[in-house]
């Protein structure tokens, strides 16, 4: 218990000194950033997103609901194994609602910090 109370002490420390540091430096470290950077990040994170995260998010929510239909058609005769296999259906369907909105947050973001031309805004 000790030990953990020292541990979080010295990591407060050592995070305030070290962001007190930063603030006193002054120093922007991503100024060097240019459109064509901005335009080739946004190109690459639209091309991953309809690339690979759709495609692998809809694979994934077919297999479950096919794998608890499956664990339906087996228990059925079964009443509580069966409730079970119907409950994870309202599991699949809350993640596919997450992935739904973390695709459609990431395309807002990405239009509104680019204004939708690859420029940063602002930059």
């Amino acid at each position: 218990m000790k030990v953990n109370k020292k541990f979080k002490n010295l990591f407060i420390k050592t995070t305030s000194a070290i962001t007190l540091l930063l603030i006193k430096c002054g120093k922007v470290f991503a100024s060097g950033i240019g459109t064509a950077e901005v335009e080739q990040a946004t190109n690459n994170i639209k091309r991953v997103i309809s690339s690979i995260a759709m495609p692998l998010g809809g694979i994934l929510i077919f297999a479950t609901i096919v794998i608890a239909a499956i664990k339906m058609i087996v228990n059925a005769n079964n009443p509580q194994k069966r409730s079970e296999s119907i409950s994870s259906l309202a599991w699949i369907c809350g993640g596919a609602v997450i992935l739904g909105l973390s695709l459609i947050i990431t395309g807002i973001v990405i239009n509104i910090s680019t204004n939708n031309t690859g420029n940063l805004i602002g930059g």
